[in-house]
């Protein structure tokens, strides 16, 4: 672990090198400062970089919100496609579905305390609503963009809502179905627009703007909840 001392705060960092060819600085949900860099530079050089974003660095770590991990348990909220949902524990057959303001979760009653059991059930629910409502917006997306992308993975990621490969692969971070719709459609959006433009540019933006006008607003939205898209 590195340390930079600042006047007001101590910035422990990790660093990662690859062989990529610039910084970056990932801050993860819980405070972790992660530093990507290239295999040629040395510590000194990732010290002076980290130093000189350490303003941008102390903004965002006095801003994290950490929340509590869940304890599956009757009347705690499940987020999903934007709304609020009440968890209840039925007697029945293993399954999970929602009903009006309820996430109902159904197994035998000698299991009702087996908090491993109910999350690996939900966590299954979630991945496989991602999948479904996933596939059908990028169909549509794509449609209307007029663009054709290659495999589809539906994955748990830590710092990504989504990814587009070189070859036209999209990743997805399942967690974004716990997103308003309009939100998720800006990541769809967003990767299908890679295809086109490997970057982020203006010309990126442009192009994504032609499919979601409100971008910047889905932007900001996964900035400021984004931490709340938890499991």
């Amino acid at each position: 672990m590195n340390i930079i001392k600042t006047e007001y705060f101590d910035i422990k960092y990790s660093i990662i090198k690859s062989k990529r060819k610039s910084l970056s600085i990932i801050i993860e949900n819980n405070g972790d400062v992660i530093v990507r860099a290239p295999n040629f530079l040395s510590d000194y050089e990732i010290k002076k970089f980290v130093f000189e974003k350490s303003d941008w660095i102390i903004s965002k770590l006095m801003n994290i919100k950490i929340i509590e991990d869940k304890k599956y348990v009757d009347g705690e909220n499940f987020l999903y496609l934007g709304k609020n949902y009440k968890l209840i524990t039925i007697e029945g057959n293993y399954g999970v579905d929602i009903q009006d303001d309820f996430l109902y979760i159904s197994l035998k009653k000698d299991f009702f305390d087996n908090i491993s059991l109910k999350k690996e059930m939900i966590l299954k629910w979630y991945k496989n609503e991602a999948k479904k409502i996933i596939n059908e917006r990028l169909e549509y997306y794509s449609k209307i963009m007029k663009l054709k992308y290659g495999k589809v993975y539906i994955r748990d990621q830590k710092t990504r809502w989504g990814s587009c490969s070189g070859k036209n692969n999209l990743s997805f971070n399942f967690r974004i179905i716990m997103a308003p719709m309009r939100k998720l459609d800006y990541i769809i959006v967003h990767e299908l627009a890679h295809i086109v433009y490997k970057h982020h540019q203006k010309s990126f933006w442009n192009y994504v703007a032609k499919y979601c006008d409100d971008y910047l607003e889905s932007r900001k939205w996964f900035r400021e909840n984004g931490y709340k898209l938890t499991l």
